[in-house]
């Protein structure tokens, strides 16, 4: 199946679909409590569709070099657009506050790569880069946990296994994560630690049960590989601010920790964990520097760098393609479909093209779709993104319809959101959210009601 080939609005299972589709065994929404599912998903908080995504190994070339191309691109844009001036970064970035600006670009740096995902819509002009989410807290790799239960219903996928393929995205982060470590932490000898923060704080009730199930599930993995590389080591959990210097050595109580992950969404730093990252004691991927690349209008950046060719002929070519038309909201004039508007004027008088979102938001939160809000509630989020200056406007990038399967088995048309995973140099596969287009309320999130599917790459014959 050719990329081309989607946007027939077929089905999500491709040309299979009348083959495959009368299959009654394979629920609508899978009961995660199996017994071949981790006891770390058994009470799955999203819904879960029974039947697979299949894309072609063409599709998901493409997802892969999105992935992987567009945050090294990202980390050039202190240098290409701020010229590492950090009161631009400052202001830019850091409301003005010199010192975490300061911090942030000696860690942007020292050249740490970390997980990114992409989020994509796949629409009558191919796939358009919504957002990029950097970090360890990035999610969608749970979705690989279901695999097993979701072949069960599908005795054509057990069968031509080699044909049907899910990449196991916490297992390909697990090998960067200890490749990075190797390769930034040089005292290793054969023993690597690594610490979670969970985002627990003090007022949390009894942290350490709360999080017991979750430790050994990514414990259990870690360990998985390091004997692969005849290595030993241990993952711990608790909150950063735990961390304290020994000597020169980064430690939780009496452990040497090599490598920092951080699950919560707001990162704290403590001197220890900064002093032992800029040391190089520690690979600690969710740095000061992280908020910068985190930043929604890096997207608006990536595109005028590309308009003015700051990149190589190909990165420029891919991110005019792939990134929707995208701009900081001010009120100042702007080039939109090669004509001239005033940017207030134009998203006043054309709600339905464009949406409003955030800098720095994540579940869908504080993202404004102009055609499902009335007029009234558009010039609200107009009038609360001057307020703060910290918000995009984004063309509206409908998904295509592709027919899925909805709570009752009927297949519908649905909206697509594509989560494509990129690790360094490691493609880490894909996930997908899905709205039946009767319900669809413009944003498509996990926590806001999307069913969540698991993405099979299908072999070319």
């Amino acid at each position: 199946m050719e990329t081309q080939e989607i946007t027939t609005q077929y089905s999500i299972i491709s040309e299979k679909y009348t083959e495959f589709k009368d299959n009654q065994n394979v629920p609508a929404r899978i009961n995660t409590n199996d017994e071949s599912v981790p006891d770390l998903f058994k009470e799955y908080v999203y819904a879960v569709t029974g039947w697979p995504v299949l894309i072609d190994s063409h599709t998901a070339r493409e997802l892969s070099t999105l992935s992987l191309t567009i945050p090294k691109l990202l980390h050039q844009i202190p240098s290409l657009y701020f010229d590492n001036n950090v009161k631009k970064i400052r202001d830019f970035y850091f409301e003005g506050d010199e010192m975490s600006a300061e911090f942030a670009m000696m860690c942007h740096k020292k050249n740490i790569e970390t997980g990114c995902r992409l989020d994509l819509t796949y629409t009558e002009d191919g796939f358009k880069i919504l957002e990029a989410n950097i970090g360890s807290s990035i999610g969608g790799w749970q979705i690989h946990s279901f695999e097993n239960l979701i072949r069960k219903f599908h005795s054509e996928l057990t069968e031509n296994y080699d044909q049907y393929k899910s990449k196991n995205t916490l297992k390909i982060y697990m090998n960067f994560l200890i490749e990075q470590i190797l390769s930034k932490v040089p005292s290793i000898k054969d023993t690597i630690n690594i610490f979670i923060d969970n985002g627990f704080d003090e007022s949390d009730l009894d942290p350490e049960f709360a999080d017991q199930t979750s430790l050994l599930f990514f414990n259990d993995l870690f360990k998985q590989e390091l004997a692969k590389r005849a290595l030993t080591g241990e993952a711990y959990s608790g909150n950063v601010s735990e961390l304290v210097l020994i000597g020169d050595n980064l430690c939780f109580k009496d452990v040497v920790i090599h490598g920092i992950t951080v699950l919560s969404m707001e990162i704290k730093v403590n001197t220890s964990v900064f002093r032992a990252f800029v040391t190089d004691k520690v690979y600690f991927p969710d740095h000061l520097g992280l908020k910068m690349m985190g930043d929604k209008r890096n997207l608006a950046v990536l595109l005028e760098l590309a308009y003015a060719g700051k990149f190589q002929p190909e990165e420029n070519q891919l991110i005019i393609k792939n990134i929707p038309w995208t701009a900081f909201i001010e009120n100042k004039n702007i080039i939109f479909r090669d004509k001239e508007y005033n940017l207030l004027e134009l998203l006043k008088n054309n709600k339905d093209q464009f949406v409003i979102k955030v800098a720095r938001g994540y579940q869908g939160k504080d993202v404004f779709v102009g055609k499902f809000l009335s007029d009234d509630e558009w010039l609200e989020a107009i009038h609360t993104a001057l307020a703060t200056n910290a918000f995009i406007a984004q063309e509206f990038s409908g998904s295509i319809d592709f027919l899925a399967p909805n709570a009752q088995s009927e297949w519908t048309p649905h909206k697509l959101i594509w989560g494509a995973f990129g690790f360094g140099d490691s493609y880490g596969g894909v996930w997908v959210r899905m709205s039946e287009v009767k319900t669809d309320v413009g944003v498509i999130n996990s926590a806001t009601g999307a069913v969540e599917a698991i993405v099979f790459e299908v072999a070319d014959k």
